[in-house]
């Protein structure tokens, strides 16, 4: 089990963001489709983007890039925009390895300086809607944005925030982080809230990107997993050309709807619909997604798993594995990319939302040396440390794998105390874990 979350302790983390080829070649690896040694072409919108004055491969960028929202771990940079999406330009970016590089920022893995969100057309991005309202709004870089005003956007060399009104209905919170798991991956924290005075009774998310893979960028072999019948999602296509609005009818390119192993070679992408329930006026609905690379299919997958993103995309190369992949003229076409995941593998994953079902009362997890005393302050139990230190117990459950606890204390209306006081040992009240993990103020602490 991981450290544990409180909102006391976590407060100043939480203010910082807001400030703020490897691997071997596999004996076997996933399945095939048809075509595997075709050069597809590309998209007529990727064609259409190609037409734009190229950046000049020969600008040389300082060590740490100044374009506010470009954010890395040192294996993985994204770009991130004001409105959440990814992608920015950014002529200090050193140009993207393989056909067509760039120096605009969207999903790139260092190691092998692979980008592949902004070749052609950034077309990476997000929708919200009200599916019984008819309410919606998208952001991308380069296929379009509806109904989005950016109210705050708060970027740090690490991390960073977005958060947006969509109309009178939605405030929506893209929060990008590295995680603790894996280096493969960033952690995208999304909360959606009702700020409307109606409840919406279906609420909906969209996720889609362009995937553009080197060596022969708008070639590639895409892959969708974790969508058979899952009920968080409604629609998977292997098309981010289509609209990011969740109540917009999108169709694939390539026949990939649903699950789908190494579709391709084509210019792809994946695009996800996810139905998230309702939404009652004030209420958050907060989840994980995750955006990354890794040097190798095996090590895409894992890094997927460790995070327990069990929908997902993933994105490979269109190579026979000889020559140089990283060559700006692109390398041989095959299946040895799609095969092994080298050089590199890009991926997205969803993990569900998830609320407190259970709870306890305990010392807190910074004091797990800590003797839990029964009424040591008139009725309110303490934590005793070397029997001298009393302090506050708390409301402990588990989300996401982690410990995820609050001070047994009067959050106020309409919240009240997690812990019932009572003679004897306290008692942790479920209702009110769950409205203080879906609320405005304290759900970013619950996930």
């Amino acid at each position: 089990m991981r450290a544990s979350r409180n909102p006391q302790r976590l407060l100043h983390t939480a203010l910082l963001c807001a400030l703020s080829w490897g691997g071997q070649a596999l004996a076997s690896g996933p399945e095939l489709s048809p075509g595997a040694t075709v050069k597809a072409r590309p998209h007529p919108m990727n064609a259409k983007a190609l037409k734009q004055p190229a950046a000049d491969p020969h600008l040389i960028p300082p060590p740490l890039p100044a374009c506010p929202g470009m954010i890395d771990n040192a294996t993985v940079r994204l770009g991130v925009a004001p409105a959440g999406h990814l992608n920015i330009p950014c002529p200090t970016n050193p140009v993207s390895s393989g056909a067509h590089g760039t120096s605009w920022i969207g999903l790139r893995y260092l190691p092998t300086n692979g980008e592949a969100a902004a070749p052609g057309s950034p077309c990476e991005g997000w929708g919200v809607a009200s599916a019984d309202l008819g309410v919606s709004g998208y952001s991308s870089a380069g296929c379009g944005a509806h109904n989005v005003t950016v109210e705050i956007n708060a970027p740090s060399p690490i991390s960073t925030m977005s958060v947006v009104r969509v109309g009178d209905t939605f405030r929506v919170t893209h929060i990008y982080t590295p995680t603790s798991l894996t280096n493969f991956l960033y952690q995208v924290n999304v909360l959606i809230e009702n700020i409307g005075t109606v409840p919406v009774a279906d609420l909906r998310y969209t996720r889609g990107i362009d995937y553009d893979i080197l060596p022969n960028t708008f070639s590639e072999y895409v892959t969708i997993a974790g969508t058979s019948g899952n009920p968080w999602v409604v629609g998977a296509v292997d098309n981010n050309f289509v609209s990011l609005d969740p109540l917009a009818p999108n169709f694939p390119l390539m026949g990939g709807v649903g699950d789908f192993t190494n579709l391709g070679p084509g210019d792809l992408g994946a695009q996800l619909d996810f139905k998230l329930g309702a939404l009652a006026p004030g209420e958050v609905r907060s989840f994980r997604t995750f955006y990354g690379a890794a040097g190798n299919h095996v090590d895409a997958v894992n890094a997927l798993a460790a995070v327990g993103a069990n929908t997902y995309s993933l994105a490979k190369g269109n190579w026979n594995g000889a020559g140089d992949p990283l060559s700006a003229s692109g390398a041989p076409t095959g299946t040895f990319a799609a095969t092994t995941g080298q050089p590199n593998t890009f991926m997205f994953g969803f993990r569900h939302p998830e609320t407190p079902s259970h709870c306890t009362v305990e010392c807190p997890g910074v004091l797990s040396h800590g003797v839990y005393t029964v009424d040591r302050a008139g009725a309110a139990d303490r934590c005793v440390v070397n029997g001298q230190y009393d302090n506050r117990v708390v409301a402990v459950t588990t989300l996401h794998g982690e410990r995820v606890e609050f001070s047994c204390m009067d959050y106020g209306s309409p919240y009240g105390n997690p812990c019932n006081v009572v003679p004897g040992a306290d008692t942790c009240n479920l209702t009110v874990f769950q409205k203080l993990c879906s609320s405005p103020t304290f759900a970013q602490y619950c996930l």
